[in-house]
């Protein structure tokens, strides 16, 4: 479908809109899938990239941008650059937050949260991570509700560890 709609966004968007930026994320989510981390990572730079300059040169692509750090924060998780996660996810939750999500439950947000946590997890920043993992299960569950696996699984990471690692 990728390989279908470039063309066409070629032909009909001018060079560096936004949207090209959601289409180099599309492809690393497909890296990610294929379990071509580095190339997950090479597309989230390039779509960021694409995002910043479309939002400077045009202020367009504001409202993508979150996706993009996030997306790029997983790809930096999975290549073992947990500082470059941890900042990336945090930048997607400020973002998140500035643009009015923080004061309605969002799914969006909730599972921003559940990266941000995975990235302090990493980082072994333990209550930092539950704290995020909180967030992500409130908004979560207001949003997707008690049972979507989701919330549970934001509900199991929130939980203090009672076993030994």
């Amino acid at each position: 479908m990728l390989a279908e709609v470039e063309p066409r966004l070629r032909r009909d968007l001018p060079p560096g809109h936004y949207a090209f930026a959601s289409l180099a994320s599309e492809r690393g989510l497909l890296a990610l899938a294929r379990g071509d981390y580095d190339a997950a990572l090479r597309l989230a730079n390039q779509a960021l990239a694409i995002g910043e300059t479309a939002m400077k040169s045009r202020g367009q692509g504001a409202s993508v941008l979150p996706l993009l750090y996030d997306r790029r924060s997983t790809a930096e998780l999975l290549t073992g650059r947990i500082d470059e996660a941890a900042a990336d996810a945090a930048r997607s939750v400020s973002l998140l937050q500035a643009a009015g999500q923080s004061e309605t439950f969002s799914s969006v947000l909730g599972h921003v949260y559940i990266d941000l946590g995975l990235a302090l997890q990493a980082q072994d920043k333990q209550a930092e991570a539950r704290t995020a993992f909180q967030s992500a299960a409130e908004h979560l569950q207001k949003t997707l509700g008690p049972d979507h696996p989701d919330t549970r699984r934001a509900l199991g990471f929130s939980q203090p560890r009672t076993e030994p690692r």
